[in-house]
């Protein structure tokens, strides 16, 4: 077997995962029950979210059955070019976030993982970085605490 046929092999069973995975979580929700787009009930989300995964992996499976997975080599040397070091110290921080988010609050966690995100990403002059997580997180917090008015975490600082 070829290489190029185990990649097409690989793409296929990836595709059928993912598939089967959306059928099953939209068979579970509907166990749950839907409810209406005005009164949603516990099934309804994950409906939608495995009806949009399964939707992708279908057009991904036709789109790969139609061209014979040709362009898949491109995504193949994409991933050699990936800075694996950031990468997992990006992943780090984020779950760090999850674990502080209740104790540093919304505000103060939320402007240390983008002065931490914004330097490591692409380094640029501390002046930008800040000014650009504070604009940021200040814009989150507009569009849900006020906007959407949901519950953020006050934190340590008590804002």
């Amino acid at each position: 077997m070829t290489k190029e046929e185990i990649l097409k092999k690989t793409f296929l069973i990836n595709d059928l995962f993912w598939i089967g995975l959306a059928v099953s979580v939209c068979a579970g929700s509907i166990k749950l029950g839907l409810g209406s787009w005005q009164q949603p009930h516990a099934g309804f989300m994950p409906f939608l979210s495995a009806l949009i995964l399964g939707t992708l992996a279908l057009i991904d499976l036709l789109r790969g059955l139609i061209n014979q997975w040709k362009d898949e080599r491109l995504d193949l040397e994409i991933w050699g070019n990936i800075n694996w070091p950031k990468l997992w110290l990006t992943i780090a921080i984020l779950f760090i976030y999850v674990i502080l988010f209740s104790t540093l609050g919304f505000i103060l966690g939320t402007i240390l993982l983008l002065l931490f995100l914004f330097r490591l990403m692409e380094p640029r002059p501390f002046g930008q970085v800040i000014f650009a997580a504070l604009i940021t997180t200040g814009l989150f917090y507009l569009v849900f605490k006020i906007g959407l008015e949901s519950q953020l975490p006050r934190g340590v600082l008590g804002f």
